[in-house]
């Protein structure tokens, strides 16, 4: 995918986007989350080869959309329903 793309995809210039692979600029992580998403690619993509190296991954690879479920549930004001939404997931990742 070309820079001009990418950035279009994610509302920067392509400039922008070169200097986030540069490292001129720091990248924001709801920007590094929609690049996941549109890339089609783990977060872990961006990691690789930073911090220790792990054989074999213990949670399963969390792709950009797992995040966008993640933040609409954060979103949700009421301590009590985020609780129970939380304990349904759970519940149903077990079955």
């Amino acid at each position: 995918m070309s820079q001009r793309k990418l950035g279009e995809l994610l509302g920067v210039s392509f400039q922008q986007i070169q200097k986030y692979e540069h490292g001129t600029n720091r990248i924001a992580v709801t920007i590094l989350v929609h690049a996941a998403d549109a890339l089609n690619a783990p977060m872990s993509f961006f990691f690789e080869g930073v911090g220790p190296q792990i054989d074999e991954p213990e949670q399963p690879m969390l792709h950009g959309s797992h995040f966008v479920v993640a933040q609409a549930l954060a979103k949700i004001e009421d301590r009590k329903v985020r609780a129970a939404f939380r304990t349904l997931i759970r519940a149903l990742a077990k079955e």
